[in-house]
């Protein structure tokens, strides 16, 4: 072997490769194949705007410094793997895109393009073009003369070529899907249903939108450009954060593009006229590919009733422990609770801020704040805390990529409303998802609370990614979650933490001190065994120590979704370490550390991956999970992650994603994840009415 190391931007693309597998199992219901397909298209998006960004600026400013976990590979030899790796990946995707389109039509749903309208379907098309998409399509002419329109990052647009006394005109139309939706639904015909792009009505009606001009031929084709998603934050000190990040998402609309794709059908001179105009380059990516761009939008693709062709809707379960009190708060100031959306109900954490918001014995509210929805029920409970008179701090990053327009606007309402806003730590991100609360103590009851999460508040991702909440009023742990945000108020000061790891000080130290037990504790023949679940694991020295202690007999199990540097199996290097990735009807986001810690099982939930942003430059919180009965649950639902032998594929040294299959009982861990929780709900109902009986 070359190396015992992936580099992530190739472990990244794979693991894109596994969401196109899929696409490709017919035992996923079809609309949810055709949606993967849109989840595909929008982390590539995704990776040329943030990742080949990256490695662009690296070759083109050679200070920039790319960092390759692979010492020996140039960025330019790095830049030609993608490049060939997607284009794999892309005729892949054309040929299933095909393949769903087919499938579609055998369960009567059909995609007809502006070539193949029914006679029965023109009148309608006709007017919602005239009456509604019209008005809002914009139509630049290009001339060789006239300064070239801002190309939107990520939208979409017609390339137009008509020619005019046997001269080449050029014009684009800006098809405006952030106003209406991609998939036009059509009336039905008999059980015939009926979809249009958006882009086919435009086609259609190309000789309405350019009757001004006497052409003798007409052609458009789709294309996107995809642009460098860095923020351009510069260092004027007399400009808030605020103002700075609001100044350079601006900017970002402007950012140099790293990639166009272009329908192939298009003709030559329309293509060199749009590169030459648009400042395309050799270092940027350019792709062929077929008639539709911006598949994206596939990831919300219209369910047409057809309930039949999704996933079974999943009911929420409510933890019945929380019947047992009165309040949350008497609830959390009894036990730990703990909750796993999307299985558990997300409403009960929402509850629990509300009930906070208007409890006249609640005097403080702290929460970060990284990713929230458009319109948040978390925003506005902490609106409502802040006029009700509590003390209401909101830790909001206004960096976190992709939604830094969302946290802007969202800052401004805060601020309003009388909440105390942080704008994060200079030069970290804040990344962890951790709340704290102080209330005035009754009837023996708490204090303080707190709260931390694997991933945002955000009642939208909490229907789509798996994540664990610890709610806990134990002293050790809310003490040390409020000095963290001491440590956002004053950054100057050190902070010590003896329950909690805390990123940028402590959590890389930590682990690899847990690493090394676990080998002393294997040498001394004592339970020794390390269990990790991860987005992503890329940390050299984490990986370099992990494979130090697989060497020294130390069992390492790991259940790693994305990014994976590290390579199970090599022999004299990571033979004791097994590695899966689970993709399947939700998204796998929670972070666990588990050491076995000598048999008294040591068990964190984080906010961190195991990757070098994570661990130096974010500030992170991973939290022990202590009561016996929550640790329990976080330590079986690893177990059964790391058991799946239905969605979970191997990490190999060939990068190959092939499926585990064993001669187990079959396990399909989230569904069975489900099962088991909604028995352990059903029991604890039946034990409290059965102590109530006696």
């Amino acid at each position: 072997m070359s190396s015992i190391y992936v580099n992530r931007e190739i472990s990244w693309l794979r693991f894109n490769s596994r969401v196109l597998q899929e696409v490709k199992d017919p035992n996923v219901p079809l609309l949810e194949r055709l949606r993967f397909l849109g989840i595909y298209s929008n982390n590539l998006d995704e990776f040329y705007a943030v990742r080949y960004s990256a490695l662009l600026r690296s070759i083109q400013l050679k200070s920039y410094g790319y960092k390759n976990i692979i010492s020996n590979q140039t960025d330019e030899d790095l830049i030609e793997e993608i490049n060939e790796l997607v284009a794999i990946q892309r005729a892949e995707y054309d040929d299933m895109y095909d393949q769903i389109l087919l499938e579609l039509e055998a369960n009567n749903i059909y995609f007809i393009d502006d070539k193949n309208i029914p006679f029965e379907h023109i009148k309608f098309v006709s007017q919602y073009f005239n009456s509604e998409l019209s008005h809002s399509i914009g139509v630049y002419i290009l001339e060789k003369h006239l300064k070239t329109p801002t190309i939107r990052d990520g939208a979409f647009y017609l390339a137009v070529k008509f020619t005019e006394d046997e001269i080449s005109k050029y014009a684009l139309i800006d098809l405006p899907t952030q106003i209406f939706p991609r998939f036009v639904i059509l009336p039905k015909i008999d059980q015939k249903q009926y979809v249009m792009y958006l882009e086919d009505i435009v086609r259609y009606h190309l000789d309405e939108i350019f009757k001004v001009f006497q052409y003798e031929s007409i052609e458009a084709h789709s294309i996107k450009i995809t642009r460098d998603s860095e923020l351009d934050m510069d260092n004027d000190l007399e400009n808030s954060l605020l103002e700075k990040v609001a100044k350079s998402l601006d900017g970002r609309k402007k950012g140099e593009p790293v990639r166009i794709v272009y329908d192939r059908e298009i003709a030559d001179d329309t293509l060199r006229f749009l590169l030459k105009k648009l400042n395309i380059d050799d270092y940027d990516s350019i792709n062929s590919g077929g008639k539709y761009h911006n598949k994206r939008d596939l990831m919300k693709f219209p369910n047409l009733g057809r309930n039949d062709l999704e996933y079974e809707k999943l009911s929420p379960i409510t933890p019945y422990r929380f019947h047992n009190y009165r309040n949350h708060f008497e609830a959390i100031s009894a036990e730990d609770h703990i909750l796993y959306v999307p299985y558990h109900d997300y409403s009960v954490f929402l509850r629990f801020l509300r009930e906070a918001a208007i409890d006249p014995k609640v005097t403080k509210i702290k929460i970060t704040i990284y990713r929230v929805a458009s319109e948040s029920q978390v925003m506005s409970a902490l609106i409502n805390a802040a006029r009700n008179g509590k003390e209401v701090t909101a830790v909001l990053e206004l960096r976190a990529r992709f939604d830094e327009a969302n946290n802007v606007k969202w800052s401004k309402r805060l601020q309003e409303a009388g909440v105390n806003v942080i704008f994060g730590v200079p030069g970290l991100k804040v990344h962890s998802k951790i709340g704290y609360i102080e209330r005035i103590p009754e009837n023996g009851m708490a204090s303080s609370y707190a709260f931390i999460s694997t991933g945002n508040f955000h009642a939208g991702t909490a229907k789509l990614y798996t994540d664990y909440t610890l709610l806990t009023s134990q002293p050790e742990i809310t003490e040390e979650i409020n000095q963290v945000f001491k440590f956002f108020n004053a950054n100057y000061l050190t902070q010590s933490y003896q329950h909690l790891m805390v990123s940028p000080m402590q959590t890389r130290k930590k682990i690899l001190k847990f690493i090394k037990k676990e080998i002393k504790n294997h040498k001394k023949g004592l339970p020794s065994g390390i269990n990790l679940k991860l987005n992503s694991l890329s940390d050299k020295e984490i990986i370099d120590t992990l494979y130090m202690a697989s060497e020294a007999g130390v069992k390492i199990r790991l259940v790693v979704r994305g990014i994976h540097s590290l390579i199970p199996g090599i022999p004299g290097v990571s033979k004791n370490i097994e590695s899966v990735s689970i993709i399947d009807k939700f998204l796998e986001h929670p972070r666990i550390y588990w050491f076995k810690n000598g048999g008294n099982d040591l068990v964190f939930i984080s906010s961190a991956d195991i990757m070098e942003r994570n661990l130096d430059s974010r500030v992170e919180v991973a939290c022990p999970v202590y009561d016996p009965r929550t640790k329990k649950l976080v330590m079986d639902t690893f177990e059964l992650s790391f058991n799946d032998n239905v969605k979970a594929r191997y990490h190999d040294e060939f990068q190959s994603s092939i499926y585990r299959i064993n001669n187990k009982p079959v396990l399909r861990s989230q569904f069975v994840t489900y099962d088991y929780l909604f028995e352990l709900n059903k029991r604890e109902k039946k034990a409290e009415s059965n102590k109530e009986s006696n």
